[in-house]
């Protein structure tokens, strides 16, 4: 009997360009040395493909539905979903192994298959969360001041989850102590639209008598406040408080932009266009928005088509995948009309 004896070095890296999708991959390194390459290659590919769907799920799910669904994922189910694996920069010499891999996934497969589970799930996700620190543990009650030792950390650390505002004169004049304390989110708002923020985390930090410290936070998101898990430490840690609200806020955030499965609207939208061209183009759009579960064409006249548009979710987010797809839809007075960006 013949016993292989390999080594194996691995290293995964992740790409660093931007992602337009959620449901995107990244490309790994793949390094090895072995006795029987083509064996450890498929390994290697079947652990890959195990990461790279998990890691989408992890996006794209609250917390609660990954770890149930984290415990589904095996080698049948991952093959469902896969659309195409692309090997480049593959180099075998006599028994080390090197290449960049990249799994892909058909993005229709998943999301019939979290719709059939009845999951909900999010398409996309802001890229930073507008933040509003306000620690009363000072005498000053810094707010929005360079003097707010949370800002201070933030500023000198890697926390892009996170956009902060310029504190200065300015914003200070937008907002004060009693508007956070009372959560006016009309002033809130404000200060919003100056950093084009339509997704706000409130803190409050404050400090007892026995030296420990609390922090009550929330989530402001489509106009809703979202009342995020309170946070508690004997001593101030920034990175464990930053790293928990992070958590918290993404998980808070998913819940309250999910596409619920479980729910079908409907909308009645009219088309004017002037040529085929412009039609083609925005039926083409509307197909790559999956949440939309069946497109019924119901009149038919010279530059005017009307459709029933059934689909998953809430009219809001409806909104944000037609942007999304170059779409632009007016819904007013029970009259829908959709046209190009």
């Amino acid at each position: 009997m013949k016993i292989y004896i390999f080594i194996i070095l691995i290293y995964f890296y992740s790409s660093q360009l931007f992602s337009n999708s959620l449901f995107d991959t990244d490309f790994y390194e793949i390094k090895f040395q072995s006795d029987n390459v083509d064996q450890t290659k498929l390994d290697k590919i079947n652990e890959l493909q195990l990461k790279s769907i998990t890691k989408i799920l992890k996006k794209i799910l609250t917390k609660e539905d990954f770890l149930k669904e984290k415990q589904n994922i095996n080698k049948d189910l991952i093959n469902s979903f896969i659309k195409n694996i692309i090997i480049n920069n593959e180099k075998i010499i006599n028994n080390n192994y090197y290449s960049k891999i990249k799994v892909n996934f058909n993005k229709r497969n998943i999301i019939d298959y979290l719709r059939k589970k009845n999951l909900s799930y999010i398409e996309f996700f802001p890229n930073k969360f507008l933040i509003i620190i306000y620690d009363k543990s000072f005498i000053d009650m810094s707010l929005l001041s360079n003097n707010n030792k949370y800002y201070q950390y933030l500023l000198k650390n890697d926390f892009n989850f996170f956009n902060l505002p310029n504190l200065d004169l300015n914003d200070r004049y937008l907002i004060n102590y009693k508007d956070i304390d009372n959560i006016n989110l009309n002033k809130i708002n404000v200060l919003a639209d100056k950093y084009s923020s339509s997704n706000i985390i409130i803190v409050t930090s404050k400090k007892n008598n026995k030296d420990k410290y609390f922090y009550e936070s929330f989530l402001i998101t489509n106009n809703n406040i979202i009342k995020i898990k309170d946070f508690s430490h004997i001593k101030i840690d920034y990175k464990e408080f930053f790293t928990f609200l992070k958590e918290e806020v993404e998980n808070e955030w998913k819940i309250h932009n999910s596409i619920n499965n479980e729910i079908l609207n409907s909308l009645i939208c009219s088309i004017h266009y002037y040529n085929l061209l412009e039609i083609r183009e925005i039926e083409k759009n509307l197909k790559k928005i999956l949440s939309i579960e069946k497109i019924k064409l119901l009149n038919l006249s010279y530059q005017k088509k009307d459709y029933e548009i059934s689909y998953y979710g809430n009219i809001e987010i409806l909104l944000k995948l037609f942007k999304m797809n170059n779409l632009k839809i007016l819904n007013e007075n029970k009259l829908c009309k959709i046209s190009l960006i």
